[in-house]
């Protein structure tokens, strides 16, 4: 489980900001939180978080800023190459052009902080700790000096001295040239097979993000494969009044430069498909199976939507149907998940986009009634400001994303505000109470 998130000097971020799912010491609803042991004690943990803001506030650049760790962790780097990263464009002195994303987790029973920082060019600083009874402390750091030179010190709660993972530690962390200074050590520890490694890694992996033009990949080919899938998908559907009653898959083999002419796509993308020889491309919500040398002769899956009109049957295609019940294809996989594995954190940005505030509401409700006895937590954007609700939601669960006048992001909890029993904190929050807000300004 996630328990903070730090960030700094990333798009709309300057300096750092800090997101924290650890309850407000005021937070005394049960229902809202989980308790975890700890070898320093219980500590009790929020499923939930939802960001509100106005727009060019910041709150995708946070979601992103997620994204761009959880792919430099899990996917590495090129040798030579930068690090990619989006910096502040309003240059800060004090920053020194260097990005801070530092992880504080749950995992199996222990706390670990994970973080590092960057340049543009190379890692700076990256460290991996544990926690103990008294404190945090280091399995690894690393620091690159004002010369260049990278220092790592490995301690035994990594890897015991004299052990095959200990002598292989050392070899990896001798082998980080000038080359290698954009990649993480993590990374390579993992590559290697290193046991710890690996564990953290997988964390950051069943990390995942949702934006929204995300869809989900391969699926058609769930739904045709997964009986209680696409049972779940459609009876969702049918519930949430969208005028489907029921989910097919269909699959027909083609001749692609065929379709692709009927559809007028355009010559760059068949000759990227082209390139890929065998595979599974996605277009316009229709899969498209293909095997080396055989484009000509391709499978195309795609999912169709039954609907009730005139007393009669009616198969509608992905394109036919509305943007709402599209996003919904979005999302309700994640309610279907949950039973699978209990130990996923959904980032969702803009999960209101297209959506009725009532479905919304019922997403985040049905996510909080199976989530309890779950380690998965759900993190939201949204500009439906009908989902603050206090009755629903506790304070240090809504967070407010502004910019001040320098133009970076600011991050605030609602529990940081005194809220007087049964005051309406939609009403404060839309009469500026709360700042983060847009600000209709006159013409001067």
């Amino acid at each position: 489980m996630l328990l903070k998130y730090i960030v700094s000097n990333f798009k709309s971020i300057g300096h750092p900001i800090e997101f924290s799912m650890l309850p407000a010491a005021s937070h005394k609803d049960q229902g809202f939180f989980k308790t975890l042991t700890t070898r320093a004690g219980d500590w009790k943990v929020l499923q939930r978080g939802g960001f509100f803001g106005p727009n060019a506030s910041g709150k995708s650049s946070f979601i992103k800023s997620l994204a761009f760790a959880k792919s430099f962790i899990v996917n590495g780097q090129k040798s030579g190459k930068g690090t990619g990263i989006n910096q502040f464009k309003g240059y800060f002195e004090d920053l020194s052009h260097t990005s801070v994303f530092q992880f504080m987790f749950y995992l199996d029973g222990e706390v670990y902080e994970y973080g590092f920082s960057l340049s543009r060019r190379q890692v700076h600083e990256e460290w991996l700790m544990i926690l103990t009874q008294d404190d945090m402390a280091p399995l690894f750091t690393r620091t690159t000096d004002e010369n260049g030179k990278t220092q790592i010190d490995i301690e035994s709660r990594l890897a015991r001295k004299n052990s095959k993972e200990r002598r292989l530690a050392e070899t990896l962390k001798d082998s980080i040239g000038e080359n290698q200074k954009n990649q993480l050590f993590l990374y390579k520890l993992y590559d290697n097979g290193v046991a710890k490694a690996e564990l953290i890694i997988k964390w950051f992996q069943n990390i995942q993000i949702i934006f929204p033009d995300s869809t989900v990949k391969g699926l058609p080919l769930r739904l045709q494969q997964d009986h209680d899938f696409k049972t779940f998908l459609a009876e969702s559907l049918r519930k949430m009044d969208t005028g489907v009653f029921n989910l097919t898959v269909v699959s027909d083999e083609i001749d692609f430069h065929e379709y692709a002419d009927k559809i007028d796509l355009p010559a760059e993308i068949v000759e990227e498909i082209e390139e890929i020889k065998s595979g599974i491309v996605s277009l316009n919500g229709k899969y498209f199976i293909f095997a080396e040398n055989e484009i000509s002769h391709t499978v195309m899956i795609q999912i169709k939507f039954e609907h009730h009109l005139n007393e009669k049957t009616i198969s509608f295609n992905m394109e036919d149907e509305s943007d709402g019940t599209q996003r919904l294809l979005d999302l309700l996989p994640i309610l279907f998940v949950m039973k699978e594995n209990s130990q996923t954190i959904f980032f969702i940005d803009e999960i209101d986009r297209s959506l009725h505030t009532k479905l919304s509401q019922y997403l985040l409700n049905e996510f909080a009634s199976n989530c309890h006895d779950t380690f998965n937590q759900i993190v939201f954007t949204a500009h439906d400001v009908n989902l603050i609700d206090l009755d629903k939601f506790g304070q240090d669960e809504i967070w407010f994303v502004e910019k001040n006048d320098l133009g970076e992001s600011q991050l605030r909890p609602l529990s940081d505000f005194h809220i007087q029993k049964g005051q309406d904190a939609l009403r404060a929050y839309l009469n500026g109470r709360f700042g983060a807000i847009p600000m209709i300004r006159g013409n001067d």
